[in-house]
Order: C-alpha cells, then sequence, then structure tokens
C-alpha cells in the first residue's frame, strides 16, 4: 500500500553508495525498493583484528569484562565484531554492566547480538549527542569500555575522562582504503549518471575527496552534486571541503538515509 507513492519519490535520484565492502546491501535494495537506483563505490573494507599482540589485548579485556560498570559500542562493526569475542568468553553477557550504543541501528544489533538491554540517544548517532545521556552524567570513578576499530575521534574517551571516568579501548576491527582511484571515480559518476552522494562517515567523507581531489578539472563540479552526510560533524566537514548541498540525515543507518533521500526527491 502507498508503495507507487514511494516508487515515485526516488525515481530520479542515482544514489553513489560508498558504504563498506559487505555492509551496502539492505541500504542498495531499500533505494531500489523505493524506485531510485543505486551504484556502491566502497571506500574501505572492515578487517577484524587479527596481529597476536592486539589479539591478546582484546582477550584481556574482555575476560574482564565484568570489571567495567559500562560498555559503549561505536558502530554496528564495534557489535558486530565485539559480540563474537564476548559471546565466547560470556555465556550470557555480564549482569550489572551497563550498555550504551550510538545511534539506532547499532542498539538494535546490540540486543539482537548480545541479547542486552541497550540505551542510545535520541538525538542523533554522534559523540557529542551520547555525551547528553544522564548515564553519562556522573560518571566519576567508573570503568567504561568503548568497543570500536583501531582509530577514530578521541571526543568521546577524552569527554569521560574529564568527567573522572576511567576509559579502555576494546579495538576490534581496522578499515583498510580500497583500491580505489579518482579516475574511477569520475568513470562511474560519467557512467551512472550520479546525482547524489552517500557518505556514512568522516572518514569516508575524507577519502572520498582525496580521490576526488585527483580528478582536478572535475573536482568543483563533482563537489555540487548533493552529499548526504550522517551527522552535524560532517556536515560541517562536507561545507568546509567546499560541496554545495550538503544534506544532513539522522544518522548513518538505513531508514535514516531513505528519509533523507525522500526530502532531497521532494
Amino acid at each position: 500500500m502507498g508503495s507507487s507513492k514511494l516508487t515515485s519519490k526516488l525515481s530520479d535520484l542515482r544514489v553513489l553508495v560508498t558504504r563498506p565492502l559487505h555492509q551496502h546491501a539492505s541500504l542498495c535494495s531499500a533505494i531500489e525498493d523505493n524506485g531510485g537506483e543505486a551504484k556502491h563505490f566502497p571506500l574501505f573494507a572492515i578487517e577484524p583484528v587479527n596481529e597476536p599482540i592486539l589479539v591478546q589485548q582484546i582477550k584481556t579485556k574482555v575476560e574482564n569484562l565484568d570489571n567495567y560498570q559500562l560498555i559503549i559500542f561505536i558502530s554496528t562493526n564495534a557489535v558486530k565484531f565485539g559480540a563474537l569475542w564476548i559471546n565466547d568468553y560470556w555465556q550470557r553477557f555480564p549482569v550489572g554492566v551497563g550498555v550504551l550504543a550510538m545511534g539506532p541501528s547499532t542498539a538494535r544489533k546490540v540486543s539482537i547480538e548480545l541479547d542486552c538491554g541497550v540505551v542510545t540517544s535520541d538525538a542523533g548517532a554522534s559523540s557529542e549527542d551520547i555525551l547528553l545521556l544522564d548515564e553519562l552524567a556522573d560518571i566519576s570513578g567508573s570503568k567504561v569500555a568503548i568497543v570500536r576499530g583501531i582509530g577514530g575521534r578521541e571526543l568521546l574517551a577524552e569527554s569521560l575522562r574529564q568527567r573522572g571516568a576511567e576509559v579502555d579501548y576494546i579495538e576490534v576491527y581496522r578499515r583498510m582504503p580500497t583500491q580505489k582511484s579518482g579516475e574511477e571515480l569520475a568513470t562511474v559518476l560519467r557512467q551512472e549518471n550520479i546525482n547524489i552522494f552517500v557518505v556514512t562517515s568522516g572518514e569516508s567523507l575524507a577519502r572520498l575527496d582525496r580521490l576526488i581531489k585527483d580528478t582536478v578539472q572535475l573536482a568543483h563540479s563533482i563537489r555540487s552534486i548533493p552529499i548526504i552526510v550522517p551527522s552535524n560533524r560532517v556536515a560541517k566537514d562536507a561545507a568546509q571541503l567546499g560541496y554545495t548541498k550538503v544534506k544532513l540525515a539522522l544518522g548513518a543507518d538505513d531508514e535514516a538515509i531513505i528519509n533523507a533521500l525522500q526530502e532531497i526527491a521532494n
């Protein structure tokens, strides 16, 4: 019911989806189900951490998971790879350990993979949003683990330390740039007649822009293509890089992206 109305909504959109390898299918399907066209152009691949010294660090922290008062999952990848470790060591998630997730899709994945209660922010899916939660207001003396990929923003950990918490990272995956070139990007944009970009992280935006810089004479016209971003911070970065039509989605999950695409199509 109402699907024809939705179909007409995205029918003129030809969307470049830059999500990592193996994480694009649901969004591309949703775009096509709503009458748009989707082309996958992955900027990163996501790989589990496998170096012995790093594996040992993960193992030690996961074995002692019940020493933490709070676990924070940064992304769906953090849940995907973190849950493999946690479920390996814990028959059920340790009682008394609070769980926070960055954004609704990460929260959904936590409750499915770890079968535990989880809190997320209604404000959005960034560090700034999660720091507004009541659960993080009086955190002094607490031990907190942040499950994430190697590298990334330090704002969350730094802010929690300033509030008196002891913070550890459990870094369970890494992002590896794909072997894409600026020339390849320009070819795809031309052949597929792309008229909108979807970028779901600050790192993806930076990588996309490096490729665009390689296509010197096209850079200006490429940056005038509308771009959907998942947070205020990434929107600001995009504007500073010279993108002239930046659309803010309320997160990086499929639903938020589809809503933003529909608003653009209207």
